[in-house]
C-alpha cells in the first residue's frame, strides 16, 4: 500500500509511495484506508489502535475505555503563612543525591505564562526535565500540551493563594479505570540555585511571573508517591502505583502501546502522522538494549537520539519518510530522523486517545 493512497482528506499533501511492504498492520491500515469514506478523518487513528489492538496494553475489554471514570479526591489540606498558604502534605523527598539541596518558594511563580509568540498559555516547549530521571512524564507533558494545551488548563486550578490544585488520573488497581484524585501542592520546589528548580524547569517568563505548571505537574506526583526518587524512571510503578502511562496520568484517556517488533517502516510513519492530525499525544522511546553498542550509541548520539529515553513526537513528513522528535531536556531535538534510523533506533510508540 502506498503512502499516498493513506492521504487523509483534500487538506493533505501528496505523498510519495512508501518503499517497505506491509508488516504486522499493514492489513489494519488497508482497512483504515477502505473504510475512510464512511468514518471520516476523525476516527482513523481510532481505527487503526482497533484494528491493532493485540498489542495495546490491557485485556480487549479495556479496551473500550475512552475516558477514566472519575472520582474527585483531595490530597492534604492547606495552612497559612502569612499572606500565602501552604500545603500541609509533607514536601515530596528530594533525591538521595540531592539531600543537601532545599525548597524555595517561587511567591511570583504562576501556572500558565503566555510566552513570546505562543499561540495558547501552553505551549509544548514549556516543559523542559531537571536533574529526574522522569523523562517518560515531562515526554507526556510535553505530547499533551502538543495535541490539546486546554487538557494541561483544566487539570491546574490556581488558588490564588499561593496553592494550586493539580488533577491526576489514577488507576486503583492494574486493570481498573483510572480516577480523578486532586493533589494540593504549593509553590516551594526544589532548587539548584536561587531561583533555578532543581528537577523540572521554569516555563516562560513575562510580566515578573515564573510558569510553574511543568514543575506542579511533577511536584504533585511525587507527593503522591511521597519523594521525587519514586517517579525517577521505572520506581513510577513501585509501591502499588497502577501506572499506565504518562497521557493517562495528565487526562484519563487510555494510552495505547505498540512495539515496533510488530510495526514495519509504513506502519510507524502513518500511526505517528495520524496521530498528530488527529491531535493525539504521541511518544517515541529509545531502545534499552543498545547501551553496550559502542558503535551504534556514537551514531545514534550524533543525531541526539540517547538509549533509554523519551521522545514526544513533534512532526512527520510522509514525503521525505522522516520524522522529528523534542528532546524532553529542552535541547538537543531530533530533526528529520529517516524512519530506518527511527525503526533501528527506537523500540516502541504510544498514542493517546
Amino acid at each position: 500500500m502506498s503512502l499516498a493512497h493513506a492521504q487523509r482528506g483534500p487538506q493533505s499533501s501528496p505523498a510519495s509511495a512508501p518503499k517497505g511492504q506491509g508488516g504486522a498492520a499493514q492489513d489494519a491500515i488497508g482497512e483504515l484506508v477502505d473504510l475512510q469514506a464512511v468514518m471520516g478523518n476523525g476516527a482513523l487513528a481510532a481505527h487503526l489502535v482497533e484494528q491493532a489492538g493485540e498489542q495495546t496494553w490491557g485485556p480487549s475489554w479495556l479496551r473500550g475505555l475512552d475516558h477514566a471514570r472519575i472520582n474527585q479526591q483531595d490530597i492534604g489540606s492547606i495552612e497559612e503563612d502569612g499572606d500565602r498558604k501552604q500545603q500541609v502534605a509533607p514536601l515530596p523527598q528530594l533525591r538521595e543525591t540531592h539531600k543537601d539541596s532545599s525548597y524555595q518558594d517561587f511567591e511570583n511563580g504562576a501556572a500558565f505564562v503566555q510566552g513570546q509568540g505562543d499561540e495558547h498559555e501552553v505551549n509544548a516547549n514549556d516543559a523542559k526535565q531537571g536533574s529526574l530521571g522522569d523523562c517518560y512524564l515531562i515526554a507526556g507533558m510535553i505530547a499533551v500540551a502538543r495535541a490539546n494545551p486546554q487538557a494541561i488548563k483544566d487539570i491546574i486550578k490556581d488558588n490564588g493563594d499561593g496553592t494550586f490544585d493539580v488533577t491526576l488520573y489514577i488507576r486503583t488497581s492494574a486493570y481498573g479505570p483510572a480516577r480523578a484524585q486532586v493533589v494540593t501542592v504549593d509553590a516551594r520546589l526544589p532548587v539548584k540555585t536561587q531561583d533555578s528548580p532543581l528537577y523540572a524547569k521554569v516555563g516562560d517568563k513575562a510580566d515578573g511571573k515564573d510558569e510553574l505548571w511543568p514543575a506542579l505537574i511533577e511536584k504533585a506526583v511525587a507527593q503522591k508517591k511521597g519523594s521525587y526518587e519514586l517517579i525517577s524512571g521505572g520506581n513510577i510503578n513501585k509501591n502499588g502505583f497502577n501506572f499506565a502511562g504518562a497521557t493517562e496520568l495528565l487526562t484519563g484517556k487510555r494510552e495505547n502501546y505498540f512495539a515496533f517488533t510488530r510495526l514495519d517502516e509504513d506502519d510507524i510513519l502513518l500511526m505517528a502522522a495520524f496521530a498528530l492530525e488527529d491531535k493525539l499525544p504521541v511518544i517515541c522511546s529509545t531502545r534499552s538494549d543498545m547501551e553496550g553498542d559502542e558503535a551504534a550509541t556514537r551514531e545514534a548520539n550524533a543525531v541526539n537520539v540517547y538509549w533509554n529515553h523519551a521522545y514526544p513526537v513533534e512532526s512527520v513528513d510522509l514525503d521525505k519518510r522522516t520524522v522529528s522528535f523534542q528532546n524532553p531536556w529542552g535541547s538537543h531535538h531530533v530533526k528529520d530522523l529517516p524512519i530506518a534510523d527511527v525503526k533501528r533506533f527506537y523500540s516502541s510508540i504510544r498514542v493517546g486517545s
